[in-house]
């Protein structure tokens, strides 16, 4: 997916989010006012995925850009009856014209007015381009009740990709040993992967993002409890599968410009901040934050204005409702945990002084020329 493809996804997505959330008449269907937008790392992946809190119901949307041929707006056709596999609900969002001038977003909507596909769980809009305004053409006026089409509010995460401290080197050995036990049959991360990293730590021979040797003492519940937060950022990066651990071809692109120039090169590090921006939707969760702290004024410590962005997220259905346990605790006071963290390591931010980042009365300060820096070299490669 390129940047402007998924920025277009975002914005047609929110709007279509922002008018169901708004109880509006056409754009409601058969949804609730309490949809969010939440994420899918899985394959088929959807552009947009929202939750129904009180239909306990997926809704996932494809969005398909301007100046394509008709043929490839068939194709968004059948990607979203495909998200139907494992999502409640989807939804097809066309420009109402193909290159050729062809309405092709009513063609679509007539095709799924048939008798035929009357039951079939599928929206479809259409957007102008030019005005950025957008319509639902056919909308979805019955609930599915299918068990199977079901998906727990358990399994409900946030849309951009979930990272705690892992560093470029330590993706890099995670990636390498991907490599390594690739002719091995099964799921190679829990069998030979993990172990193998696990013990790389404790023996010091991983690295943080500073280049110092991370240390870890040997702890078969700390080798239990960590063992998702290893693997969670490569799969909804894209670079192995979620299975078995085993390396995409994009997987396989990160790992050979690590071989060529090494996991320290500026090449390898870009393109790993590049996907962790497009791929994870971090460019997205940036340009919220921004809009936020743009909004008012700023709290005076970082961990007030993380609990004032948490309310801003929620009010706009970027985040659900809490469990009252996950705020029982200093350390789990906010989503936003380590996200500017990882921002700070990515030079995304600038310094407020040598221990911070966070500039008291208005928030983080973003640098947007390494940001594009980023965005542009990215879609190179």
């Amino acid at each position: 997916m390129g940047v402007l493809h998924d920025a277009s996804a975002t914005l047609y997505g929110d709007l279509i989010l922002a008018k169901i959330r708004a109880a509006d008449n056409a754009f409601r269907q058969i949804f609730s006012t309490s949809l969010i937008r939440t994420g899918d790392w899985d394959w088929p992946r959807p552009d947009y995925v929202c939750f129904d809190e009180e239909l306990d119901a997926t809704y996932a949307l494809e969005f398909k850009p301007p100046f394509q041929s008709k043929r490839e707006y068939l194709t968004g056709l059948g990607q979203s009856m495909s998200y139907l596999q494992k999502h409640t609900y989807a939804g097809l969002i066309l420009p109402y014209l193909a290159d050729d001038g062809f309405p092709i977003a009513k063609f679509i909507a007539d095709t799924l007015r048939a008798p035929e596909f009357a039951n079939v769980a599928i929206s479809v809009f259409a957007y102008d381009y030019d005005n950025q305004c957008i319509d639902i053409l056919r909308p979805i006026s019955k609930l599915r009740t299918f068990i199977s089409a079901k998906k727990k509010a358990d399994e409900v995460k946030t849309f951009w990709c979930w990272w705690r401290d892992i560093s470029h080197y330590e993706l890099y050995d995670l990636l390498n040993l991907s490599f390594i036990f690739s002719d091995e049959p099964g799921d190679i991360y829990t069998a030979h992967i993990y172990p193998s990293f696990y013990k790389m730590m404790v023996d010091q021979k991983t690295r943080q993002w500073d280049g110092t040797p991370r240390s870890k003492t040997v702890s078969t519940a700390s080798m239990k409890a960590e063992k998702q937060n290893y693997k969670i950022p490569l799969v909804q990066l894209e670079l192995w599968s979620r299975s078995e651990g085993r390396l995409t071809d994009l997987g396989f692109t990160l790992l050979e410009i690590g071989k060529k120039y090494g996991p320290d090169s500026k090449k390898f590090f870009d393109f790993l901040a590049y996907l962790i921006l497009v791929n994870g939707k971090h460019l997205d969760l940036i340009n919220l934050v921004d809009k936020f702290q743009k909004s008012k004024e700023a709290a005076r410590s970082s961990k007030d204005f993380v609990i004032e962005l948490d309310a801003f997220l929620s009010d706009n259905g970027c985040i659900g409702k809490r469990k009252p346990t996950a705020v029982k605790t200093g350390a789990k006071f906010s989503y936003m945990r380590d996200e500017m963290k990882l921002w700070n390591k990515l030079g995304f931010l600038y310094p407020y002084n040598n221990t911070s980042y966070f500039f008291p009365g208005e928030g983080y300060k973003f640098n947007w020329e390494r940001i594009t820096e980023v965005l542009i070299n990215g879609n190179k490669t």
